[in-house]
């Protein structure tokens, strides 16, 4: 291998069970100013954005709760969120929540900075600078955004989820613990888990592949496989929900280096057009995305297989790499994720204009390890309608 590699991440990590605790301090170490926690009305609900907020009061930081973020948000609720936090004069941002609230608190951190349209911000380096110092604080073991230099948005007009991707997005300070998951649906810890699957596997089989993410997206799969069934089936289980979201850090840990490839690029058009919550379409196409690259790289499909515990030892080397397959296929009809798109009430006929859609995302599938053509992509979408 003679190409750079390079790898980044937060400045710093903080990961355990109990780490909510260490809020108040991770914040007074970025600023001493007023704190905005960015979330949803659901944290709200579920009183973990209350904990949050009484754990910076506790320990001295006066801080402001946004909690306007919706699932898969658009550039609406940038702008509200945004307007929002100017009247409020905040220094520090923390996001608390899933995907959604993570991406929503790096885009508006850049923004009380520099005075750009949000609308510009999609592609790769489009920030034009730092924003306000950050932290990240995930509830849900699935996006890994807390580790990731992305945000993704629904561009409404265009039908379609858009990234922006720059070192700028990264957390000053990512603060995991385990237990905020534990009272998750077990459909949401489902299809959290399995698009944390995602990350890894496309990082593990991307052309872009490199080995300071083959380790750890091995071990993320491998954390997956054993643990995902018992989160979804037994949510209180707190040795499982650590194992999960020690997997989902290391699958958001590859996404800088290499990305994802076809599986988020397919999926992006079922967000954009009918609303599919992100991890149920990646859940979904990833097994019929798989099918399509297998042979581009039998060698790195059998060593998924192990990761997810099949035998592979004395088969022929397409039998051992197709037992990728039948793994992932197999985790995801024990957790309950559905297997077509006419499940989600996706016409037959919305295959084409995805399809054109999809070819849109070339972010994604330059990173494909078998080259896509739209017939292919398509092909795929036929397949898992």
């Amino acid at each position: 291998m003679q190409r750079l590699l390079r790898f980044s991440m937060p400045g710093q990590l903080i990961f355990g069970n109990g780490a909510l605790a260490e809020l108040p301090a991770a914040v007074q170490r970025l600023s001493a100013g007023r704190a905005l926690v960015v979330t949803d009305a659901g944290l709200v609900k579920a009183g973990i954005a209350g904990r949050a907020m009484d754990a910076l009061a506790s320990g001295g930081v006066s801080a402001t709760l946004y909690d306007g973020v919706t699932s898969d948000p658009d550039y609406g609720v940038v702008h509200d969120c945004l307007a929002f936090s100017r009247q409020a004069d905040v220094q520090v941002v923390v996001g608390l929540g899933g995907g959604s609230s993570l991406d929503i608190a790096k885009l508006v951190s850049i923004l009380l900075v520099h005075d750009t349209p949000v609308g510009d911000l999609p592609g790769v380096d489009r920030v034009p600078g730092p924003g306000l110092p950050k932290v990240l604080a995930p509830t849900t073991a699935g996006t890994g955004s807390e580790v990731t230099p992305i945000a993704v948005l629904s561009d409404t007009a265009a039908h379609l989820k858009k990234g922006v991707v720059s070192d700028y997005l990264y957390a000053d300070i990512a603060l995991i613990d385990p237990t905020l998951a534990a009272g998750l649906p077990p459909h949401v810890t489902a299809y959290t888990g399995v698009d944390a699957l995602c990350h890894a596997l496309e990082a593990y089989t991307n052309k872009h592949a490199q080995p300071f993410t083959d380790t750890i997206a091995l071990e993320a799969m491998r954390l997956i496989g054993a643990n995902l069934r018992r989160a979804v089936a037994c949510g209180e289980d707190l040795a499982a929900r650590y194992n999960l979201a020690l997997a989902s850090l290391y699958g958001g840990l590859c996404l800088g280096p290499v990305n994802t490839t076809a599986v988020h690029a397919l999926a992006y058009p079922l967000g954009g057009s009918y609303d599919v919550p992100h991890g149920v379409a990646n859940s979904l196409l990833l097994p019929y995305v798989m099918q399509f690259n297998l042979i581009s790289n039998l060698g790195r499909f059998s060593d998924i297989a192990q990761a997810l515990g099949r035998p592979v030892q004395g088969l022929p080397q397409r039998a051992a790499a197709a037992q990728a397959i039948e793994a992932v296929q197999e985790l995801c009809a024990d957790i309950g994720i559905v297997s077509h798109l006419r499940d989600l009430g996706i016409p037959r006929d919305a295959v084409a204009p995805m399809a054109e859609a999809a070819m849109q995302v070339t972010r994604l599938l330059d990173n494909n390890p078998r080259a896509v053509r739209i017939e292919d992509v398509e092909a795929i979408y036929e397949a898992a309608w």
